[in-house]
C-alpha cells in the first residue's frame, strides 16, 4: 500500500475512533450539561419570581381574600409550571428533584426546583418545574447537531489531509518515478535535484544521486575495459585469420591438417563475432550513435523480407509480411533500427525448423506502433531471457551454439532508442514485439 494511502487511512481511522468515543460519551455529557442548564434556568426564574414579589407584593400571585388557594400556572403544553403556596412547616427547603405529576389524566415528569422563603409574617414555598421530555428533546437536538458537525468535520478534514499528504509526498513520488522505477541503465539517470521543502526527501534525493554516481562510475570503467579489450583483440584475431588463410594455400597440407585448419578458422570467426558484438554493445552503452534520423519502419520490414527470403526458402521456411502500415519513427537511428529488427529475424531463421513459418508485421496500436517478428521455432529458455534482461554480458548455462549476443544487442538498442521490447516464448514458437512510441519528444 502506498504511503499516502497509509497516512490517509491512519488519519481517517484515528478521527473515526475519536468520533466513536465521542458518540459513546456524548449522551451522558449532554444529559449532564442539559440538567445543569435546566437547573440554572430554574434558579433564574426563582429569582425573577422573588423579585416580582418584592416589588409588587404577594397580591400578584395570592389573593388576600383566600390565601389558602395559592397560585399555580402551567403553560399550554404543560412543559413548565410555577406553584406558590403557604408553607406551614418549620423546615426550610431549597432543593432540586424529579417528580411525576398527573395533569388531565396524563403523567408528566418534571424536574422541580423547590424553595421556601418568608414574606411578611408568612412562610411560602415556591416550586418551578420543567418537563423532563423537553430536556430530552433538547438533548436529542444537540446530539444530532454535534454528530452532524463531527461527521462533516471528519469528511472535510479527510479531504484536506488527503490533498495535503499528496502535496507533501509529491517530491517523494517524483524521486521514485523519475530516479528509481524508470531507470534501466545508469546513463538514463537524471542528476537534477527534485525540488522539495522536506529535509528527509532532500537527503533521500542526494543519497540516491551520490549512489548512482558511484554505480555509473563502476559501469563506465567496465564499459571502457570491454571497449579497449575488444579493440586490442581485433588485431591479433585478424593476424591469426590471415595466417590460417595463408596455410590453406600452402603446399603439402594433409587432409587431417586441413580439417584442423578449418576448426581453427571457425573458432577465429566465433571470436571475431564475439569481439564485434562486444564493441557494438559498448558503443550503444556509451551513446556513440546519433538519434537524428526519421526511420520508415514499414520500408525496413519490406527490405528485410526481400533480403532474407532466399535464405528462408533454402531452409524451406515460409517468410511473409502480414500487415505493414506506414510509420516513420522520429529522433531515431536507421542503422540501429534495422539491426535490432534484423537480429530478431536472424534468430527466428536460425532456430525455426524446416516447414516452419516466420511472420513480420507492423501496425498501429494504442499510443504505439508495434513491429512483430513471430516464428514457430522451439522457443527461447526463460533462463536465457532473464540473464539478458538482467544485463549479464557473458551468459551462463546456455547451449554451446547460442551466445545470446543477438538478444543483448536487441535489448541494448531498444533501450537506447526508447523502444519497449517484449519477448514471449514457448515450445510452439517465439514472438518478439518492438513498441515504438508514436509521440516522441524533440531532442
Amino acid at each position: 500500500m502506498r504511503i499516502s494511502r497509509q497516512l490517509l487511512l491512519y488519519n481517517f481511522l484515528s478521527k473515526g475512533l475519536i468520533l466513536l468515543v465521542f458518540m459513546t460519551a456524548a449522551p451522558f455529557l449532554l444529559k449532564y450539561f442539559a440538567l445543569r442548564n435546566t437547573d440554572s434556568q430554574l434558579l433564574e426564574k426563582k429569582n425573577e419570581v422573588l423579585e416580582i414579589i418584592s416589588k409588587n407584593g404577594m397580591d400578584t400571585f395570592i389573593a388576600q381574600e383566600d390565601p389558602s388557594v395559592g397560585f399555580g400556572s402551567y403553560n399550554i403544553l404543560k412543559e413548565e409550571y410555577i406553584l406558590l403556596e403557604h408553607w406551614e412547616f418549620s423546615t426550610d427547603v431549597d432543593t432540586i428533584f424529579v417528580e411525576d405529576r398527573i395533569l388531565e389524566k396524563e403523567k408528566v415528569t418534571y424536574r422541580v426546583y423547590s424553595h421556601t422563603f418568608n414574606f411578611g409574617d408568612n412562610n411560602y414555598i415556591l416550586e418551578i418545574g420543567r418537563s423532563i421530555e423537553t430536556i430530552k428533546e433538547i438533548e436529542a437536538i444537540l446530539f444530532n447537531i454535534l454528530i452532524s458537525a463531527l461527521i462533516i468535520f471528519l469528511v472535510l478534514t479527510s479531504i484536506l489531509d488527503s490533498l495535503y499528504t499528496e502535496r507533501i509526498l509529491l517530491p517523494f513520488k517524483k524521486i521514485i518515478k523519475y530516479k528509481l522505477s524508470q531507470i534501466n541503465e545508469p546513463q538514463q539517470f537524471p542528476y537534477l535535484q527534485i525540488a522539495s521543502n522536506t529535509d528527509e526527501f532532500k537527503l533521500l534525493d542526494q543519497s540516491i544521486t551520490e549512489m548512482m554516481r558511484r554505480i555509473q562510475k563502476s559501469f563506465n570503467q567496465e564499459r571502457i575495459f570491454i571497449s579497449h579489450a575488444s579493440h586490442e583483440l581485433k588485431t591479433p584475431i585478424s593476424i591469426l585469420q590471415t595466417k590460417v588463410e595463408t596455410l590453406f594455400s600452402s603446399d603439402g597440407v594433409s587432409d587431417l591438417q586441413m580439417e584442423k585448419l578449418l576448426d581453427m578458422q571457425m573458432t577465429i570467426q566465433k571470436m571475431k563475432k564475439t569481439v564485434n558484438a562486444l564493441l557494438l554493445i559498448s558503443k550503444v552503452n556509451n551513446t556513440q550513435f546519433l538519434r537524428t534520423d526519421s526511420v520508415p519502419l514499414n520500408k525496413i520490414l519490406v527490405n528485410l523480407g526481400e533480403e532474407w527470403l532466399a535464405f528462408a526458402e533454402d531452409k524451406q521456411i515460409t517468410l511473409k509480411i502480414e500487415r505493414n502500415e506506414d510509420f516513420v519513427s522520429k529522433n531515431s537511428n536507421e542503422s540501429l533500427c534495422n539491426m535490432m529488427i534484423q537480429n530478431a529475424l536472424i534468430n527466428a531463421l536460425k532456430y525455426t525448423p524446416e516447414g516452419g513459418e516466420i511472420v513480420l508485421s507492423g501496425a498501429y496500436q494504442v499510443d504505439n506502433y508495434e513491429v512483430h517478428v513471430r516464428d514457430t521455432g522451439p522457443g527461447i529458455s526463460e533462463n536465457l531471457l532473464q540473464q539478458v534482461k538482467d544485463g549479464i554480458v557473458f551468459l551462463k548455462e546456455v547451449e554451446k551454439d547460442k551466445s545470446g549476443f543477438g538478444l543483448q544487442i536487441m535489448y541494448k538498442i531498444a533501450l537506447y532508442l526508447g523502444v519497449e521490447i517484449n519477448i514471449t516464448s514457448s515450445d510452439k514458437g517465439t514472438a518478439v514485439c518492438f513498441k515504438f512510441p508514436t509521440i516522441v519528444n524533440e531532442l
